[in-house]
């Protein structure tokens, strides 16, 4: 269906996050969202609720270079780009610091994301990662 504001797509997010040797912890949302194109580029925004809060998602997709931003109750910068360490952010209420994104893998095609990363603050690695996003279009 497609809107003036872009096509309304039903969301489904699935994360795992190692911690050293531990066993993984794994995170799974679906939501509803649209997918915008703005300035030829693509973007996929959806909403989720953390803790009751809510937490806005968008998601620059990119080959290249994808970046989530996250805003509301977190305020979260994460961009990927394959092979690379990149700076992002994280921030809950009045507590932020900066986080080095390092992308093993990062996979963008119509209807999916993946990224393989790990986290690191400072010198400290917070977590290897999976993420994976898919959309498909709402059919009228």
């Amino acid at each position: 269906m497609e809107t003036e504001n872009g096509r309304h797509v039903n969301v489904k997010l699935h994360s795992t996050i190692k911690h050293d040797e531990s066993s993984a912890d794994t995170h799974e949302l679906t939501s509803k969202g649209k997918l915008i194109e703005k300035g030829g580029k693509t973007y996929l925004r959806f909403e989720e609720s953390q803790d009751g809060q809510k937490v806005h998602t968008t998601v620059k997709l990119d080959e290249e270079d994808t970046i989530i931003m996250r805003s509301g109750a977190v305020n979260m910068r994460l961009p990927f780009t394959a092979g690379s360490t990149r700076l992002g952010s994280y921030g809950a209420g009045p507590a932020s610091f900066n986080l080095f994104v390092k992308t093993e893998r990062l996979q963008v095609q119509e209807g999916s994301i993946f990224a393989h990363y790990t986290l690191h603050a400072d010198d400290t690695l917070l977590g290897t990662h999976e993420l994976t996003i898919t959309y498909t279009e709402v059919q009228s």
